[in-house]
């Protein structure tokens, strides 16, 4: 079913949904390690926010082509000011995308085209179940990776994900242990 622009901007979706071209996309099901890779990643990165001016915003609506494209990354780091209203219509530097069990690689590589599209600077898919992490090249490959730090307009981020997994299995771990 084709539904407009605005009426995709003015309904709200559980979960939320993408907007392609007329058509609505649903996203791969959150799984519990999915959840908590978001959690720890926003307060990682809430940590340097004011230091290297930047907003993480968690599954915020964000335009790649007015009327037409709106994707929710997992996390963007948004320069400030942020812009008004409810959605993202400035380029993030960087998307966090988290691979649910049931996401389709083609559908995460058309994402990170369309990310590319808008010139966002650092594109990153993590796997909570594997344990891995790959950066979107500017050829529009994925490649397997262990981050350190992403650099930004504003300076060098902290982001060793070899850290942030190890933080995610003491999370489990940790959740495991209280049943």
């Amino acid at each position: 079913m084709v539904i407009s622009a605005d009426e995709y901007l003015n309904s709200s979706y559980h979960p939320d949904r993408e907007y392609v071209d007329g058509v609505l996309v649903e996203r791969g099901e959150p799984t519990i390690a999915h959840a908590l890779l978001q959690v720890i990643l926003c307060s990682h990165l809430s940590a340097y926010r004011k230091q290297l001016h930047f907003e993480p915003l968690p599954a915020v609506r964000t335009q790649i082509v007015e009327q037409a494209r709106y994707r929710v990354p997992d996390v963007m780091l948004c320069p400030v000011p942020l812009p008004p209203g409810k959605i993202v219509n400035s380029i993030p530097w960087a998307v966090i995308e988290i691979l649910s069990p049931d996401d389709r690689l083609s559908e995460q590589l058309a994402r990170f085209r369309d990310y590319k599209k808008i010139g966002v600077l650092h594109m990153v898919l993590l796997n909570p179940e594997e344990l891995v992490a790959y950066r979107f090249d500017e050829k529009g490959s994925l490649l397997e990776t262990q981050f350190t730090s992403l650099d930004l307009p504003s300076g060098s981020l902290p982001f060793d994900t070899e850290a942030l997994f190890r933080q995610l299995e003491e999370e489990r771990n940790e959740g495991a242990t209280l049943s």
